[in-house]
């Protein structure tokens, strides 16, 4: 069922002591989601659509881009063939389709992560950001006819939060019969990163002061999770949204900060020659 109002959210461990938080949910206004997400961490893998298409076409959409893509992944895939066989599938929904509202599609971001390397994949306004040395890098880059606007230097980024076509994406899964044009990054990986994945709904996607502040500051996932989810309903509501966060060990992170800080004002005393109190958290 594709139109009831929906909030999930899901927490577990990885394997391989990935901790990982997810949450979906339809917005203040809209009574369906068109967003989905898949979270198979024995795999390493998580990815997030957003549908569009109709009210039942777009939630469609999304769902068949995920779970096209985790199944040939499963299947031993790579990940841009996947991702492309997804696109096959979605486009085939629209010659199903009964009603008029134009062919489904869907904005994918895939985070795949092994061993010693992590890859992200997406098409669209999905975005992915890595959270490392208390450093926020927004890793994609939106496939949208603003972006485009942008590097063409025709609009400002204030000019550019407000463009009536800011929601316009250029690339989509399932449009057209040729194979979409796929983004794809890599990187090593290590015990230190933190991925944060949104929708466009996503509160702050446009703050990144405010994401690294909320990053910084949180000691898990799930809390990250959560103050962007009571963001984005208090902010504005309208639009459906899916935001994870994925990463190894926050709390980990989140002790070596409070060490560090420790020891900054051990070592400011100890020069200043005070007593050192109690430092509490």
């Amino acid at each position: 069922m594709f139109n009831e109002k929906v909030s999930l959210k899901n927490i577990s461990y990885h394997q391989n002591k990935i901790l990982w938080a997810v949450e979906t949910n339809s917005g203040l206004i809209r009574s369906h989601n068109e967003d989905y997400y898949i979270a198979r961490p024995a795999f390493g893998l998580w990815i997030l659509c957003d549908g569009m298409g109709g009210h039942a076409g777009g939630a469609m959409a999304s769902r068949v881009c995920a779970e096209t893509i985790a199944h040939y992944i499963i299947q031993g895939k790579d990940l841009e063939q996947a991702i492309q066989l997804s696109h096959e599938a979605v486009h085939n929904l629209g010659k199903q389709a009964s009603d008029q509202s134009g062919q489904p599609c869907s904005t994918v971001a895939v985070l795949l992560i092994s061993k010693r390397q992590w890859t992200v994949a997406w098409a669209g306004d999905t975005r992915v950001w890595l959270f490392e040395k208390k450093k926020l890098q927004q890793i994609t880059r939106d496939h949208t006819v603003v972006r485009k606007l942008l590097d063409w230097g025709v609009i400002t980024e204030a000019e550019a939060k407000i463009h009536p076509d800011r929601h316009k994406v250029t690339r989509a899964i399932g449009i057209g019969k040729e194979h979409p044009e796929i983004s794809i990054k890599t990187g090593v990986w290590n015990s230190d990163q933190v991925f944060l994945l949104g929708t466009d709904g996503m509160a702050y996607r446009d703050e990144p002061e405010i994401l690294l502040n909320i990053l910084i500051n949180t000691v898990n996932p799930d809390q990250v999770v959560d103050e962007l989810a009571y963001a984005s309903l208090q902010i504005s509501g309208s639009d459906n949204f899916t935001i994870a966060v994925v990463g190894r060990s926050l709390e980990n992170r989140f002790i070596r900060n409070a060490v560090e800080k420790s020891r900054e004002i051990w070592n400011r005393h100890s020069k200043m020659g005070g007593l050192l109190q109690p430092v509490h958290f």
